[in-house]
This record gives structure tokens, C-alpha cells and sequence, in this order.
């Protein structure tokens, strides 16, 4: 009944796919799980999970040439077998051993739906002063993200981190594979959905994340991220806040002066922003200026 699809780099992803399949066999119900590391450099990994193909039910695929967030994703749904397919990141854990069997109530409640979204969740603590910038981040957040927060605008919403489609439906949307790099891919994804007429649900049966980057990463990840969103903004609109801010300063005509700003503050606001104690609005101002400063052409 279901595909449970985890793309893997340079993660030990055996603890998640253990738990998955011990919740898939305690629930008897029809199901596969299929890895796919996209040529992981690390060793360590490598080795780790090549046990997940140990497993009852779980297929560990190795490519040995990077592909892409959006290409192994496709690729993973292509080998798979039944109607449901479930994505996931690789670094999340479901926090109850009830995951699988919430998505199962779900699709029972709502049978005309067809892509569910669990949601995402962090731990109530900090794990560490050195990921206190996305920590920080997606905690102030979390009180947006609640099921009924994510109804309200259920295509804006999707991520890509935990979520149900059914595979015919994803036949005919598919991620798009230019989004080589990180960040945006699920947005584009809410705005196919959202023209096809497809219907979203969500619904709290979050994944927690296990992987809060480092400050220093995390920022540049971000900034990986606003470099997707300049090279495709032609596809993403202003389905995104942070291009659609850009505009609206483009046309008041203080984009110079933000670009000005960033240039001058970046050493401050890194020194800020990768520090123990990271100030939220600064990094809300580093993301304007830095993209601000990427659409300077």
C-alpha cells in the first residue's frame, strides 16, 4: 500500500529505516522501503546504511554519480511499487512508534485526498549553543506550522520533508529537475499541485528533525538556498516572501540602499549570525540583503 521513500547523503539513515519497518511490520500492512544515496562521500555512511538492504522489505540503492535533490527523488518513485508513496528526509525520526499508522487513519478519514503532509518538529530543548540559528528559527515558526495553520494555506505550505502522495498523482507533477542545488523545490511543487487542482491535507504526525546544522552551515545552506530562488525565480513568482519583499523595495526604489546596508553590515551580521547568540532580525535582514544583492543585475 505504501512506498516509503528516503533519499540519503552522507546520513546514517539505518536508524529511521529500522523504525519504519518495525512499524510496518507491527501494523501488517503492505509495504517497501526504498533509500537511495546520492553518491555519498562519506565512508562511514556508506557502510552503515548498506545494512538497511538487510532489512525486511527495504531496498538500499547506491548511485554512484550525484543527481540531485529533485532528480533521486524521481527516480525513487519510479522503482516503486504501490499506490502511496511516502517522502521523507533523511535526517528526521518520528518521535512515536504510531507514524506510519497515523497516515493510515488519514487516508481512511479522507479518502478523496491526494497528498498528505505531516509536518516537521524540533526538539523542546536546544541540542547545543552552536545550532542556535536554525534552532531559534524553526521554533519561533512552529506555532505557524500546526495543521490547522498549514490548512489554512495548504499549497504554501508543503515541504518536502515529510510528506503522502499518491503515485499517479505524482506521475503527473514530478519535481523538476533543474533544482539541482538546495532550497525552493517544494514550493514549486505547491504550485504545480495548486494549478493541477490536486487536494492537499495536512495533519500533525510530524517527523522530528534529527540534523539541526551548525550555525555556520545553516547559514550558508541559506544562502544556497536565496541562489536557487534568483536562478528560478521566473518559476517561483511571488510565491515566495522573501522575493516578493525584493520587489516591492525594487519599485520603492531602495534596492540599491539595501544592497548598500549588506555590503557594509555582512562581516557584523555573519559575526552575529554564526555566533552562539544569533538575533533573529539580523538574519531576516541577511536573507533580504543577500538576495537583494544577487538580483543587482
Amino acid at each position: 500500500m505504501i512506498s516509503i521513500l528516503i533519499p540519503t547523503y552522507n546520513y546514517i539513515t539505518y536508524p529511521l529505516a529500522e523504525s519504519l519497518a518495525q512499524q510496518a511490520e507491527d501494523l501488517g500492512t503492505p509495504c517497501e522501503i526504498i533509500v537511495a544515496d546520492d553518491a555519498s562521500t562519506d565512508e562511514e555512511c556508506k557502510q552503515a546504511n548498506r545494512r538497511i538492504g538487510e532489512l525486511p522489505h527495504c531496498t538500499f540503492i547506491e548511485l554512484e554519480k550525484n543527481i540531485g535533490r529533485a532528480s533521486i527523488r524521481n527516480l525513487m518513485a519510479e522503482k516503486a511499487k504501490e499506490k502511496w508513496l511516502l517522502f521523507m528526509d533523511c535526517d528526521g525520526m518520528p518521535p512515536h512508534n504510531d507514524f506510519l499508522k497515523k497516515y493510515l487513519q488519514a487516508l481512511t478519514a479522507y479518502p478523496k485526498v491526494q497528498l498528505i503532509c505531516g509536518g516537521i518538529s524540533h526538539p523542546d530543548t536546544l541540542p547545543s549553543p552552536t545550532v542556535s540559528l536554525r534552532y531559534n528559527y524553526e521554533k519561533a515558526a512552529e506555532k505557524h506550522h500546526t495543521a490547522t495553520k498549514r490548512n489554512e494555506r495548504p499549497y504554501a505550505s508543503f515541504r518536502t520533508f515529510n510528506f503522502m502522495i499518491q503515485r499517479d498523482t505524482f506521475k503527473q507533477v514530478r519535481f523538476d529537475e533543474s533544482f539541482r542545488h538546495y532550497g525552493y523545490e517544494d514550493v514549486l511543487f505547491g504550485i504545480q499541485l495548486q494549478a493541477l487542482g490536486y487536494q492537499i491535507l495536512h495533519i500533525d504526525n510530524p517527523l522530528e528533525n534529527r540534523d539541526i546544522e551548525p550555525n555556520h552551515i545553516f547559514l550558508k545552506k541559506t544562502e544556497e538556498a536565496l541562489r536557487t530562488l534568483a536562478e528560478h525565480a521566473d518559476k517561483l513568482g511571488d510565491s515566495v516572501e522573501i522575493h516578493r519583499r525584493y520587489n516591492q523595495l525594487k519599485r520603492m526604489g531602495f534596492a540599491p540602499l539595501i544592497r548598500t546596508l549588506f555590503r557594509l553590515l555582512t562581516p557584523t551580521l555573519q559575526q552575529n549570525l554564526t555566533g552562539k547568540r544569533p538575533y533573529l532580525p539580523c538574519f531576516t535582514f541577511y536573507k533580504l540583503g543577500y538576495y537583494a544583492d544577487l538580483r543587482k543585475q
